[in-house]
């Protein structure tokens, strides 16, 4: 028999006597059995837990989401990779270095060098932890291990050396990437065209480069000529120099080169306004 109140389901069916929960959820409503089975003619009324079975099936869920979650987190660990600076000191020896790390997963391979040589030095990385090794011979031959935690950054290692039973502290800090060179086509005469505020710029340049300066001259067509000087960070131009009309502007340009460092587009920046640029290398 079967017969519904307030939206649940209840049967005595000796079907249902001894289901189980797993097969008694249908969503909605929620199936009742009633159990006659008992002693003296008293009924047990046994209910099919349709609510315990979501909660086993959120559980699950969220074990899921859980385990997923950490497997992101290990698998976003911390990368040393790239040129290091190492000091520390044990019991009055000091210890400067410069070392270059490779990171693979969790290991690191690389090279730590100083007064006292190159070493090859492994390690490992575990979240913020780092561990490395390398031997040195000075007299004899002495087996370091530092143990570090990186900081928020990346940038910074602070930690213990163990060496020969005794200990000390050290911090290597993460050298910055070296700026990429301009492309070696830069440099030489240049033809420049541009606009600031309706006035226009045409001008013949010559540069000599060293290093990350510039020197040089720009002839301006109406204006003749003005020694102008700048740098060169990757690939932005920067570089600077002056008309004199009725009053002297200097003017500030900015600029990108293209991939072969023959061309380049750019800002011009004057008394307070701004205008566009193009150069192109003269052949």
């Amino acid at each position: 028999m079967v017969y519904n109140r307030e939206g649940v389901t209840v049967t005595t069916d000796p079907a249902c006597l001894d289901v189980d929960a797993t097969h008694a959820y249908h969503d909605a409503p929620v199936l009742v059995c009633r159990n006659s089975r008992g002693t003296g003619g008293t009924r047990r009324t046994k209910l099919v837990g349709v609510f315990m079975n979501y909660n086993r099936a959120m559980q699950k869920i969220l074990l899921a989401a859980l385990a997923a979650t950490l497997s992101i987190f290990t698998a976003a660990a911390a990368d040393i990779s790239g040129s290091w600076t190492l000091t520390g000191d044990v019991v009055g020896n000091a210890i400067n270095m410069k070392c270059a790390f490779t990171q693979d997963g969790t290991k690191v391979t690389g090279t730590c060098g100083g007064a006292m040589g190159n070493s090859p030095t492994t390690g490992t990385v575990t979240d913020d932890k780092v561990t490395l090794q390398h031997s040195i011979t000075q007299g004899q031959t002495y087996d370091l291990t530092y143990s570090g935690t990186l900081d928020g950054t990346g940038n910074t290692i602070r930690g213990d050396i163990a060496v020969m039973g005794v200990t000390g502290t050290f911090s290597a800090t993460k050298d910055a990437a070296p700026k990429e060179a301009a492309p070696t086509g830069f440099g030489g005469a240049w033809t420049f065209t541009g606009d600031v505020a309706n006035n226009p710029v045409d001008m013949k340049c010559a540069f000599r480069r060293d290093g990350d300066k510039l020197t040089g001259n720009c002839a301006y067509k109406t204006d003749g000529d003005s020694p102008t000087t700048g740098t060169v960070a990757g690939d932005t131009i920067t570089f600077r120099n002056r008309v004199a009309r009725e009053q002297t502007y200097d003017l500030t340009y900015t600029g990108k080169l293209d991939a072969t460092g023959t061309s380049m587009k750019g800002e011009i920046a004057v008394a307070g306004v701004t205008g566009d640029f193009s150069g192109t290398k003269d052949k």
